[in-house]
């Protein structure tokens, strides 16, 4: 793993764990060194219970996904983060155990599609920044653009039923709702 990976450290929520292509290209960039990522039991909890619900049939696949993930990842676990969360105010208070387990795994961000839910002056006790999946993608293909689009080249070679090429990864992506990242990434297809 790269140096940066034990400096910069990023929450993942769980609205970004759970479409499969976010999820992926975010563990992607990680495995590449280029962040180290963090999650907890609970937030691994509600992605899979909201994902087994749509897709019960693939109940044992996610079960899977999560164990790969935390093998693949062992540092990425946040644990006893519990007596913080009741010291975190937010609008809604589900969502303490995110900010507490980013204070306890001393992560520089969290990573969340409901960014509104984070307010920055609740945040910026914490020295922590909030930003969409898109966002912190686009981010860290800006800072790292060679070893992300090796990252992202081996991540869709790692599609082969079916195959997945260059612009069809573009086009997934933006489906998935990271448009400019997909705009930053355009420009170098034939790397990708």
């Amino acid at each position: 793993m790269r140096q940066v990976s034990d400096r910069f450290s990023a929450l993942l929520d769980a609205n970004v764990l759970y479409p499969f292509l976010v999820r992926d290209v975010l563990l992607s960039l990680a495995e590449a060194g280029l962040y180290r990522p963090l999650w907890t039991a609970d937030i691994h909890e509600e992605w899979t219970r909201h994902l087994i619900g749509k897709r019960p049939e693939h109940k044992d696949r996610i079960k899977t996904t999560v164990s790969v993930m935390n093998e693949a990842f062992p540092e990425a676990i946040v644990d006893d983060y519990q007596d913080l969360i009741s010291t975190v105010i937010l609008p809604d208070p589900d969502d303490r155990h995110v900010v507490a387990a980013a204070i306890r795994g001393g992560a520089n961000v969290i990573v969340t599609e409901n960014i509104a839910d984070f307010p920055t002056d609740v945040l910026d006790r914490y020295d922590l920044e909030v930003r969409t999946a898109d966002e912190f993608i686009l981010n860290t293909v800006e800072l790292y653009l060679t070893d992300a689009l090796a990252a992202l080249r081996t991540m869709r070679h790692r599609y082969a039923n079916p195959p997945l090429s260059a612009e069809e990864l573009l086009q997934a992506m933006l489906r998935c709702g990271l448009v400019t990242t997909v705009a930053a990434l355009a420009p170098h297809v034939a790397s990708l």
